[in-house]
């Protein structure tokens, strides 16, 4: 599963009653709580007796844990803000619309952790501790202005103002969890003749790549598909920029796919297949929920496949259930969303979803601009697909697929989803080009 950062921790409304402080206090929890706001449902903050100041530190161990506090802050001044950690720990400060933090990890001593900031028009921010994949304690706090030349700490912009909890200064795979998937290119630099792919623990590690892969200015994961570039093999005369879901989470023990079209671990299975084939499979149906923007289409090429990309599939052994295209023709303003589905062996079935997919269609009055946000969905449950496509929580079209005699339901078939941008212009110059941003990507099985 594949998500953004916000997911992981979660700043919530201080009560209108809470005082605003002028200074932290109890920096140090030797009275306990006292003077911040504890969020604990499932009792994982408690008061530990080892300390690196006075006799007492906070200790979070579960990623329920969240502790805050409100203070008072100088408009347009530059802070520090220094926890002492001691194991692994999430601690930051809410200030405006940002949320600057830092990641610490796993310690066996007590260190300092430093988050810088500049306060911008805000009088004030909220302190917060957190969970950060392992138990942690927190003593010492303490907020001062510099005048001194800083590094910013990381920053994001939180869900509830309008962000996606997204840093423009992390690496793709420090912003998603990125451990469940590998990575199809459109380059080819070990020169095998065909296109390179990056495996679940380097994307997890922080690769990124300034011509296909990166960061975009506002957080967002940047996947970019040129029409000339390497393709994953002889049979496809497209390229993509492409995640490709892997149920085995960097575990090469187990294969990429099955033996003798079996399926493994590595990848799911509808529920209409064999027991036999269900209790191979890493996992049995799925969703894929993706936002993003579509932010460039080819614009050279044979007309049929100007402006064309799949933005999300899923993927069985040979074919494909389900494929989402958006397309944009370049006298239009609005391009087009709608679906394919492949049975076994067979020629693909469209379903139309905002627009057409007609060479000579008229602009689509409900379709989606490059540049603007929405929100599919891949719903597998047996023998029907259901596809959605939203925007502003608002369900724009949607449609099923019924998959009953496709031949997906046999024991030697496996799937898995993909995301980002497979150019379906071979046609074009190859400097041509289809360009995405992903804000959340989300792949769930029950």
């Amino acid at each position: 599963m594949l998500k953004s950062l916000a997911a992981s921790f979660v700043i919530f409304a201080l009560s209108a009653s809470t005082p605003v402080l002028a200074q932290i206090k109890n920096p140090s929890f030797e009275n306990g709580f006292e003077n911040w706001a504890e969020e604990d449902p499932d009792n994982v903050v408690t008061v530990s007796g080892e300390a690196n100041n006075g006799e007492k530190s906070a200790k979070i161990k579960g990623k329920s844990g969240l502790l805050q506090q409100a203070v008072t802050l100088v408009p347009n001044a530059t802070y520090v803000l220094s926890v002492d950690i001691r194991g692994a720990g999430l601690a930051g400060i809410k200030v405006g619309d940002q949320v600057f933090f830092d990641r610490h990890k796993k310690s066996k001593k007590w260190q300092t952790v430093e988050i810088a900031f500049d306060s911008g028009a805000a009088d004030q921010g909220v302190i917060f501790l957190g969970y950060n994949g392992a138990e942690g304690r927190y003593d010492n706090l303490r907020l001062t202005t510099t005048s001194a030349a800083v590094e910013k700490a990381v920053s994001v912009v939180p869900k509830s103002a309008g962000g996606f909890g997204l840093s423009p200064d992390l690496a793709p795979g420090r912003n998603f969890d990125l451990l469940g998937w590998t990575l199809s290119t459109p380059a080819d630099d070990d020169r095998d003749g065909k296109a390179d792919t990056i495996g679940e623990v380097e994307l997890a590690k922080g690769y990124s790549n300034s011509k296909y892969f990166y960061t975009g200015a506002d957080g967002g994961l940047v996947m970019i598909a040129t029409t000339g570039g390497a393709t994953t093999s002889k049979n496809t005369k497209n390229v993509r920029s492409e995640l490709r879901e892997m149920l085995r989470r960097g575990d090469t023990s187990i294969k990429t796919r099955g033996e003798n079209g079996m399926p493994n671990k590595n990848n799911w299975v509808f529920s209409t297949a064999p027991q036999s084939a269900q209790d191979a499979a890493g996992a049995v149906d799925g969703t894929l929920r993706a936002t993003l923007a579509v932010n460039h289409v080819t614009i050279t090429g044979e007309d049929k496949q100007i402006g064309v990309t799949v933005i999300g599939q899923i993927h069985g052994k040979d074919d494909e259930p389900v494929k989402i295209f958006y397309r944009k023709r370049p006298d239009h303003t609005k391009g087009s969303i709608y679906a394919s589905h492949e049975p076994v062996g067979e020629d693909d079935v469209y379903y139309e979803l905002l627009g057409s997919r007609d060479n000579r269609n008229d602009e689509p009055a409900n379709g989606i601009a490059l540049g603007e946000k929405f929100s599919y969905e891949i719903k597998a449950v047996g023998n029907t697909i259901d596809v959605t496509i939203t925007q502003d929580g608002e369900t724009l079209a949607t449609t099923s697929i019924d998959q009953t005699g496709s031949g997906y339901d046999v024991e030697r078939e496996f799937m898995y989803f993909k995301a980002g941008v497979y150019n379906q212009n071979h046609t074009g110059a190859p400097v041509d080009y289809v360009k995405a941003t992903f804000y959340e990507i989300e792949a769930a099985h029950p």
